[in-house]
């Protein structure tokens, strides 16, 4: 098995070669990708090349979780999620249909991204509708009659109270030192630990919008990471995006559910990440002070 190199990956010519031969044709270009895979549009689809075994593996993964849980997804959400398919050869890749929108996280990139709260309140609000009800549905569904397969080690823990090395008062100190939040005021007395299917990514790389539709979401993207957990864990990926954003779909959830999750297990959850986080270094490292900035806003 082979895994493209960043300069492999520059190379559209050896790029088309490859996707041709599993028989994908199309206009090729280069897409936004993180760090697990290098993302290309070809023709009405997407396929990511994964950096690692390990993320050939989590693809893998994927793929028989939505085999698992696409019957089970209401027709309101059966357009916005696809099935992926897995070509293996000399360079391993998957296959999505492409989504026409833009994901919805704050980096510098005009053609790719859509800032959320450059959006219209109603289209920001149709938007934490959307959520809270994609939510509500993936909670609810019976994962006692799911095979999940086990999680690796690319899979994020958001929880890191639960990380041996976690320590409350370093974390504490750290998070106070660079912001005016103190962990001691998020502490929350009705804890809500029901357990879920969840996303458990659904970050703003993760999710496709499309401003000049009424529907603004257009699509969810990456269930590799999906896993049974703390159904409060999966808000936790749209603090990354904004703290606005996660709070308005928290409320809206909690509309739809017999639970509610209070607001501050989610705030603290996010708070003692960072502080978690900054206690590790002097020198903070600027993405989680990005992440002190969006919990601001």
């Amino acid at each position: 098995m082979n895994y493209l190199t960043k300069e492999k990956a520059q190379d559209l010519n050896f790029i088309k070669e490859i996707i041709s031969k599993a028989g994908y044709k199309g206009e090729l270009r280069a897409l936004v990708g993180g760090s697990k895979s290098f993302a290309f549009a070809v023709g009405d689809d997407v396929v990511r090349f994964p950096k690692a075994e390990v993320i050939w593996h989590t693809m893998q993964r994927e793929n028989q979780i939505l085999r698992e849980i696409l019957p089970l997804i209401s027709n309101k959400f059966k357009n916005k999620i696809h099935q992926i398919s897995l070509a293996e050869g000399e360079y391993q890749f998957s296959v999505v249909k492409r989504f026409i929108g833009k994901i919805c996280d704050n980096r510098d990139d005009e053609v790719n991204v859509l800032k959320v709260q450059d959006l219209p309140k109603d289209k920001q609000e149709n938007l934490a509708q959307n959520l809270a009800e994609f939510f509500a549905m993936m909670h609810k569904i019976d994962y006692s009659k799911l095979h999940i397969p086990p999680t690796n080690e690319t899979i994020d823990i958001w929880d890191v109270t639960q990380k041996a090395d976690f320590d409350y008062t370093k974390a504490r100190l750290a998070l106070k030192k660079v912001s005016p939040f103190d962990l001691g005021d998020y502490q929350c007395e009705n804890k809500n630990e029901a357990i879920a299917l969840c996303h458990n990514d659904l970050s703003g790389s993760n999710i496709l919008l499309n401003p000049e539709k009424d529907d603004i979401l257009v699509g969810i993207i990456d269930f590799a990471n999906a896993v049974i957990e703390p159904k409060y864990l999966d808000f936790f990926p749209l603090y990354k995006i904004n703290r606005n954003l996660a709070v308005e779909v928290i409320k809206r959830y909690n509309k739809l559910v017999d639970e509610e999750i209070d607001i501050k297990q989610t705030d603290f959850t996010m708070l003692a990440y960072i502080g978690y986080n900054l206690s590790k270094t002097e020198n903070p490292p600027s993405y989680f002070m990005k992440l002190v900035k969006l919990f601001s806003n």
